[in-house]
C-alpha cells in the first residue's frame, strides 16, 4: 500500500509539473499567435481571460506541486538539518530556490505587470495616435515579456533540478 502511495505523490507531483510548464508554454504560443490574427479590443480580453485562467489553474498545479514535493522530501530526509547536510538537501535547496523565484515572478506578472498592461491597451483604443501612451505599451510590453521569458527558463531550470533530484 505504501508503494501505491508513493506512485500516486509521484504522478500528481509530475502531472502538476506537465500543468504549469505546459501552461507558461501555450501561453507563450498563444499570446504570439493572438498578437497577428486578433484585433486590439478582442486580444485584451483575451489574454486578461488567459491569464486569468492560468492564475486558476497554474495556482492549482503549483499547490499540487508544493504539496506532493513536501511530502516526497519527508520520505528523503530525517530531519531539517538534512536539508544542508546532504547532496539531496543540496539539491533540493537548489530546486526551492529557483522555485521561489518561479512563483515571485508569476504573481508579478499576474498581479502588477499584466492588468496595468491591459489598462494601458484600454486607454490605448480611447486615445488612437497617442505616441507617448503607444511608446509606454512597448515599453512595459516588452518588460512583461522579459519577466515571462525568465519565467520559463526558470521553470525549465527546475525541470532539470528535479530530474537531477530523482538520479542523483
Amino acid at each position: 500500500m505504501l508503494a501505491e502511495a508513493d506512485t500516486l505523490v509521484r504522478s500528481l507531483h509530475l502531472i502538476g509539473a506537465a500543468v504549469w510548464a505546459g501552461g507558461l508554454v501555450m501561453l507563450a504560443l498563444a499570446v504570439g499567435a493572438a498578437r497577428r490574427t486578433i484585433p486590439e479590443p478582442q486580444r485584451i480580453e483575451l489574454f486578461r481571460a488567459l491569464g486569468r485562467r492560468f492564475l486558476v489553474a497554474g495556482g492549482i498545479a503549483m499547490l499540487v506541486l508544493i504539496a506532493t514535493g513536501t511530502d516526497m522530501a519527508a520520505d528523503r530526509l530525517e530531519a531539517w538539518s538534512d536539508l544542508t547536510g546532504t547532496s539531496y538537501g543540496d539539491r533540493l535547496l537548489a530546486k526551492l530556490g529557483v522555485v521561489a523565484i518561479v512563483i515571485a515572478l508569476t504573481l508579478f506578472h499576474s498581479l502588477v505587470q499584466g492588468p496595468a498592461l491591459s489598462r494601458l491597451r484600454a486607454q490605448a483604443l480611447e486615445r488612437p495616435g497617442d505616441e507617448e501612451l503607444e511608446s509606454l505599451i512597448r515599453r512595459k510590453a516588452a518588460r512583461a515579456g522579459m519577466v515571462s521569458a525568465v519565467n520559463l527558463l526558470a521553470t525549465l531550470a527546475v525541470l532539470v533540478l528535479a530530474a537531477r533530484l530523482v538520479t542523483g
